[in-house]
């Protein structure tokens, strides 16, 4: 086995794990098919094992190519870490970082967390992909992003050792809706039961937020918060409850202005009885890889986003 292992082929390896189309996989290395494959069969030959399965239809990983492809993400992102470190000790004022956001940290965290960044860092080139909490999972398993802060509610995660897992405050939440809705308007106090007649958006939608919108907001054992909506996109979130009769369930922030002038209401403060001490939150957490050391630019990141959290909302 040769001792010493080419990056470039590494990142082909994981090319082709992406695409299993040598022509796909090529194009994106910016190199010709049989330049390509040349590449692919000399690391099989340095590694001493064979790393696809291929015919003219088709191309699979073999068992020891998926042994090897996580080591082979894991070595490309120390050579990034690696890299950009070294530009940020040359070059305090540029580097690069790539991490990921949920909406509501994107919306509550960011703003604050990435123009003190800029200021600290005028050059820094940052890619940021605001997305599901599972999505983002997905892009840090492949070394995409160093990090997330999201609302995580899959309880596997947090014991999943691969994973530090950072928490941050709950953020104010509660159950919205458009300010001349028949609930605001009727004379009696709004019920949990009355909740359940109306359908509910929500950006918490996956397989167990109906169950946890329960939890949250102190409903009947039993009973399933009828979500109708779930979506990423929050103008469309607002207007769909600004036209409807539909409820939304989310962090109270991001709507302050609405609220404000009264176009949206906060049907969680009406409700009899009321929701327990310290009303109803939504925490986000940070997500990084355990035993990694993170870039001197991400640990800074993470530093500000932890403060923007800690501020009272």
């Amino acid at each position: 086995m040769n001792e010493s292992i080419d990056l470039k082929r590494i990142r082909h390896l994981v090319l082709l794990s992406e695409e299993l189309h040598f022509s796909r996989a090529a194009e994106r290395a910016n190199l010709s098919q049989t330049a390509f494959s040349r590449s692919i069969q000399s690391l099989e030959a340095d590694l001493g094992v064979r790393l696809f399965d291929r015919d003219t239809r088709s191309v699979m990983l073999t068992a020891a190519g998926r042994q090897l492809l996580a080591s082979g993400r894991e070595l490309l992102g120390c050579a990034g870490r690696l890299v950009a470190e070294a530009n940020h000790i040359a070059q305090a004022d540029g580097g690069e970082l790539s991490f990921g956001a949920g909406m509501m940290a994107a919306n509550l965290y960011l703003e604050e967390a990435l123009t003190s960044l800029r200021k600290r860092i005028p050059r820094l080139v940052m890619k940021v992909e605001v997305n599901h909490w599972n999505q983002l999972l997905q892009r840090l398993e492949q070394d995409q992003i160093e990090f997330f802060v999201a609302f995580t509610c899959d309880p596997s995660l947090r014991t999943d050792a691969r994973f530090d897992i950072t928490p941050l405050p709950g953020a104010p939440a509660s159950v919205f809706c458009r300010g001349d809705h028949p609930l605001i308007r009727q004379q009696a106090a709004v019920t949990r039961q009355q909740l359940l007649d109306h359908p509910w958006s929500s950006v918490l939608f996956d397989d167990i937020a109906p169950a946890r919108l329960r939890e949250l907001l102190d409903l009947p054992e039993g009973t399933i918060a009828p979500l109708a909506l779930g979506c990423n996109d929050l103008k469309l979130l607002r207007a769909t409850t600004l036209g409807s009769d539909a409820l939304l369930f989310t962090w109270q922030a991001w709507l302050e202005e609405d609220l404000r002038t009264g176009a949206i209401r906060d049907l969680g403060a009406l409700l009899q009885p009321a929701l327990g001490e310290g009303g109803c939150s939504i925490a986000s957490a940070i997500v990084c890889h355990a035993g990694r050391t993170l870039s001197p630019i991400a640990r800074q990141a993470i530093e500000l986003i932890r403060a923007a959290a800690m501020r009272p909302r």
